[in-house]
């Protein structure tokens, strides 16, 4: 009897075991997943896909050789992908190995070589033997980065995807050597040395031309003997050797090289124009983008195509032809590495071109440097360091690192504004604390404001009534968490002005006076 009840105990255990696993098995992280997207970067070294989705992720898959291409129904591999198919893969998504993309595009053919000259004089790229003409909508990937043509290098390897029948590359996919950039200004030239002071006031980087060294001065293909003290020039270079790779100077007059910060009006693809409004409040600016334009959205290479209406923008261009040298659109590391003060200005050295503010909040005060790029605006129009007296309010943004300041607003202009308005949904009431939270329905962070004596609360529902007929008598204690609310308030303070909670049965957005 004991022997039987042992028995059938052990294959009790085992059944057991066996649902155990098979459940353990059900649960198990799947081999495989499918994505869909399009094509947004190559690294064929590293033999990678980046997919953008659609809600605007992106996801890196590694093509192994196991890993099947398909594209418009023909076998092709990873240099036959080009930027912006439409691409459906199915990958582990334990190691991100993709098993096959399948992916539809254009028409094209493929030219391979290494680049022996990228003209932005003339929109070509030579590859070999073989020219290709780069347009506004031209992508280019370089080792696994959105860049533009001035990135390009002698020492590059790239497959160019070129429109059938055409010599127009829809996009460059490739990889190069690692490289430096430096923006600023020739401040010396000794041989084949050539030294540029950075604008951001970093320290002086000076580079190598060498034979394979491309020279373009005002978009011009030019050599050595035409670069100057005192261009403005940017440089790509090996930050090993130092040797470099680009130098593009310019001999533009400073009143011909223009800069305007602003949002996208209007982007015309067909006529290759962008229009910006400007933040000063002045008139909208068209400028003619070319192939030669550099253009940047949310810091990586881009094309015209990719620049959407009412992102904030910032653009370099010739003031006489509206010819755009650069755009950058969207949020770039400029900004992240960008901060702000806001004050009063407490000293102005025009000998030394610094500035001293003493912050509203309170903290030490911060002298900050002025270079030939710090933009500058005094009562809403452009100024220099000696306008600004001491004593006006003044709001700077600046370079941590260097506290060399990027813009200066000092006395009064358009954009002060002494009160700040949000619209959105009760977060929390602190009645203790007398504070009310707002989820703003722009999706923007949550706003706590204070409540004073002095903040007028309109309640406006069906249990108040009353109090919405005699504006102004609700109190922070009738506000519901959930409810619907909008706020004026001080932005300096963040003290409520007025409050109003529920639907507005007056149909009327503004708030009463």
């Amino acid at each position: 009897m004991f022997h039987k009840l042992v028995s059938v105990l052990g294959g009790v255990l085992i059944v057991l075991t066996l649902f155990v696993a098979a459940g353990q098995a059900t649960h198990a992280a799947p081999d495989k997943a499918t994505v869909k997207g399009v094509v947004h970067t190559i690294n064929l070294n590293a033999k990678t896909v980046s997919i953008k989705k659609k809600d605007g992720t992106t996801i890196t898959l590694k093509s192994v050789g196991t890993t099947a291409f398909k594209r418009n129904g023909a076998v092709s591999n990873l240099k036959g992908l080009s930027l912006r198919d439409k691409v459906t893969a199915v990958y582990n998504p334990a190691n991100l190995n993709a098993a096959r993309f399948k992916a539809k595009g254009p028409a094209i053919k493929d030219i391979s070589g290494g680049v022996t000259a990228a003209s932005k004089s003339n929109g070509i790229v030579t590859l070999g033997t073989t020219k290709v003409h780069i347009t506004t909508s031209t992508k280019i990937a370089r080792n696994g980065e959105l860049v533009s043509m001035s990135s390009l290098t002698r020492q590059d390897k790239l497959v160019a995807h070129v429109k059938e029948g055409t010599s127009v590359a829809l996009d460059l996919v490739g990889n190069g050597p690692e490289e430096g950039e430096v923006h600023g200004t020739i401040s010396a030239i000794v041989g084949s040395n050539i030294t540029i002071t950075p604008n951001n006031g970093a320290a002086d980087v000076t580079v190598i031309v060498v034979a394979d060294t491309m020279i373009e001065v005002d978009e011009h293909d030019a050599t050595l003997a035409d670069l100057a003290v005192g261009q403005k020039a940017e440089a790509h270079y090996d930050p090993t050797t130092m040797n470099a790779f680009e130098i593009e100077a310019k001999t533009l007059d400073e009143d011909e090289d223009a800069h305007i910060s602003g949002v996208v009006a209007a982007v015309d693809t067909g006529a290759g124009t962008i229009t910006i409004t400007p933040n000063d409040g002045s008139a909208d600016v068209t400028l003619i983008v070319t192939p030669t334009t550099e253009i940047e959205v949310n810091d990586e290479g881009a094309t015209l195509a990719d620049i959407q209406v009412g992102m904030p923008v910032r653009a370099e261009y010739n003031a006489t032809t509206l010819e755009a040298f650069e755009i950058k659109a969207g949020e770039d590391d400029e900004d992240e590495g960008e901060s702000k003060v806001k004050g009063t200005v407490a000293a102005v050295d025009t000998t030394a071109s610094t500035i001293t503010i003493t912050p509203e909040d309170g903290s030490p005060a911060i002298t900050l440097s002025v270079v030939a790029d710090t933009e500058i605006e005094v009562n809403d129009e452009h100024g220099t360091l000696a306008d600004i007296q001491v004593g006006m309010p003044v709001r700077a943004e600046y370079d941590p690192t260097t506290l060399v300041a990027f813009e200066i607003k000092a006395g009064e202009d358009d954009d002060d504004q002494d009160e700040s308005k949000v619209e959105g949904t009760v977060a929390a009431v602190d009645t203790t604390a007398s504070t009310i939270t707002i989820t703003p329905e722009d999706g923007s962070a949550d706003v706590t404001l204070n409540v004073t004596a002095d903040t007028k609360i309109e309640v406006e529902d069906d249990d108040h009534a009353a109090k919405a007929e005699d504006e102004g008598n609700g109190t922070l204690a009738d506000i519901q968490v959930g409810a619907k609310v909008k706020a004026e308030y001080d932005p300096v303070t963040m003290n409520a002005h007025e409050i109003k909670v529920g639907d507005d049965h007056h149909g009327d957005d503004s708030f009463a006076r």
